[in-house]
């Protein structure tokens, strides 16, 4: 990354579930003695065997929130420790994470530490499962509206579903119970539109999942957490947060609150002057997102398994 080491600020994008794959991980965890140490935290915190799971499945386990919170976790702080000594390099002005990938940016921005940022993803993946188990829910990504017409679409059909993920101006992701949310497919691809269901097994982000809030503010209470040492910009508001109560309060309300990729993208990280966004992912989805933002240009992104190879 030589080449790019000026004083371009960089804005680290960390990934989320709802993309696994069997095999996910498998490139990365032995890679170096921090590598392995992230995975066996990973495995000691949650008491499973997370490479075994990751490497063979099978992939109805593979899907369960209690097992691909914590991969995508472990994949996203194994690739940003890879990449330290370019990130070192350079200016990271924010970062900002899809859903569970909050955690990972929170982490990278000196947050909160490894053991405990494992600990809050094995303690609120097992709430969202417990909670899904009791409301049984699913999602499905919406392209080619945005979020007003989506929800105007919705009312209009009495349809009791959440809009999860205003991710970009023409691209959305719904939940909410089973039944609705069919109908809701159903009517959304009489009008023209091709609902993709999303592998996880629950519907997050929705009010299916209030029961949890509670739960995840009085376990946060408990956890210590830093003032970020660079701005992390929050799904639930969509905006920058560096104080540690309100940034606990935010993830607390990750849970059934819409995120907010868009605005989070829109409102100021693609505004700072010759930005370049990393994404931080297993496998580049996020920045392809990025591409619906009419101030992106393909020259303000790159994956961090470049950063690798180059």
């Amino acid at each position: 990354m030589s080449e790019h080491n000026t004083e371009k600020p960089l804005v680290l994008l960390f990934a989320g579930q709802g993309n696994p794959a069997i095999g996910m991980g498998a490139d990365l965890w032995d890679l170096t003695p921090a590598a392995k140490h992230i995975w066996d935290c990973a495995s000691d915190v949650s008491g499973m065997d997370l490479r075994r799971l990751c490497l063979k499945g099978p992939m109805n386990r593979l899907i369960q929130t209690t097992v691909q919170q914590l991969a995508v976790t472990a994949i996203n702080v194994t690739l940003y420790a890879l990449c330290q000594q370019e990130f070192d390099r350079c200016v990271i002005v924010g970062s900002c994470g899809h859903s569970v990938g909050e955690y990972s940016a929170l982490y990278a921005a000196g947050s909160i530490s490894l053991e405990k940022l494992f600990e809050a993803i094995h303690f609120r993946a097992k709430v969202m499962h417990d909670i899904s188990r009791l409301h049984k829910g699913e999602m499905a990504a919406v392209k080619g509206l945005d979020t007003l017409r989506l929800r105007e679409l919705i009312d209009s059909a009495g349809l009791i579903v959440d809009i999860s993920c205003d991710n970009t101006p023409n691209q959305q992701v719904i939940g909410g119970a089973s039944e609705p949310l069919r109908e809701c497919s159903r009517l959304l691809r009489e009008k023209g539109f091709e609902p993709v269901k999303l592998g996880v097994s629950g519907a997050w982000h929705t009010r299916l999942m209030t029961e949890g809030i509670a739960l995840m503010r009085n376990y946060l209470a408990g956890i210590e957490m830093k003032p970020p040492r660079h701005a992390v910009v929050m799904n639930v508001s969509g905006k920058e947060e560096y104080h540690p109560e309100q940034i606990k309060e935010n993830l607390a309300l990750h849970l059934t609150h819409t995120v907010k990729w868009r605005d989070s993208i829109n409102g100021w990280l693609i505004h700072q002057p010759g930005v370049k966004f990393i994404e931080i992912s297993n496998k580049a989805y996020l920045a392809q997102m990025l591409t619906d933002f009419s101030d992106f240009t393909p020259a303000m992104s790159r994956h961090c398994k470049a950063l690798l190879s180059a």
